[in-house]
């Protein structure tokens, strides 16, 4: 499944406004027919039909904030996310819907590297703690220190 790049676009290529649960963008027609088959791809060749909305953007009832990723993986072919990106399931059941399989692999990547051991159980006999929203001192069962926010999410490697 190719993904059009900004030179394969013509110079009449159609500009398209998507109103995504509320979240607005523009994007032109090569970008969504760019997986052939996909939702996307319907939506934009005419094969699927959508509502417009009261200002005529296409809209799809889908997690709009969620669909950026969506439309840039579209324009590229690569999926980026920030550092810590929580809602990568999120990402996942877009992909499924969209008909994305690549953005689905891309997803399932990501989700496999964070897959890390939890980090070990703390005892907290040692534990002092100044306030439930301040740091707490812990010994893991090694004895060694370690320092708790209790406002953290952190793995150990």
């Amino acid at each position: 499944m190719a993904i059009h790049r900004m030179a394969d676009r013509a110079p009449r290529d159609k500009i398209l406004k998507l109103n995504v649960g509320g979240v607005f963008y523009t994007t032109v027609k090569s970008t969504l027919t760019g997986v052939y088959g996909s939702y996307l791809w319907r939506v934009a060749t005419g094969d699927q039909y959508v509502m417009r909305d009261e200002k005529g953007s296409l809209f799809i009832d889908r997690d709009g904030y969620v669909f950026r990723y969506v439309l840039n993986f579209l324009r590229t072919n690569r999926l980026v996310v920030p550092q810590g990106y929580k809602e990568l399931h999120m990402l996942k059941e877009e992909a499924e819907f969209f008909g994305l399989v690549d953005l689905g692999a891309q997803v399932d990547k990501i989700i496999k590297s964070r897959n890390r051991k939890p980090r070990p159980k703390l005892s907290r006999r040692f534990s002092r703690s100044w306030s439930s929203d301040l740091t707490k001192i812990c010994t893991d069962e090694n004895g060694s220190v370690i320092f708790e926010d209790d406002a953290s999410d952190f793995f150990y490697d």
